[in-house]
């Protein structure tokens, strides 16, 4: 091997390197990640909207995880209490706490 090459191990991570950028960079969609969180009380269903407004995802009282797209999204307790929690899915894990109490 010769000086001005890299080791095949170093090029393998930068052309991973160099994907993921290319991804970024052409405005490929974002793929889902991870929401995670409580809600409370335990006998609460929560309805998961888009920014479009619909429910993509319903969840129960207690911990929850579900995977979503980038993107805006909100959370709405059923009546009597109706609340509302706006939160972001991004490209990382989001923890959201839903108080529906």
């Amino acid at each position: 091997m010769s000086h001005t090459q890299l080791p095949r191990s170093t090029r393998a991570v930068a052309a991973a390197a160099v994907g993921a950028m290319a991804a970024l960079l052409t405005g490929a969609p974002a793929a889902a990640d991870v929401v995670q969180g409580t809600v409370k009380p335990a006998t609460a269903k929560v309805a998961i909207k888009n920014a479009a407004g619909e429910q993509v995802a319903e969840v129960s009282g207690g911990a929850f995880q579900l995977r979503l797209p980038a993107g805006k999204f909100t959370a709405e307790c059923p009546a009597p209490s109706q609340k509302k929690v706006t939160f972001f899915s991004l490209a990382q894990p989001t923890s959201v706490n839903i108080d529906c109490s």
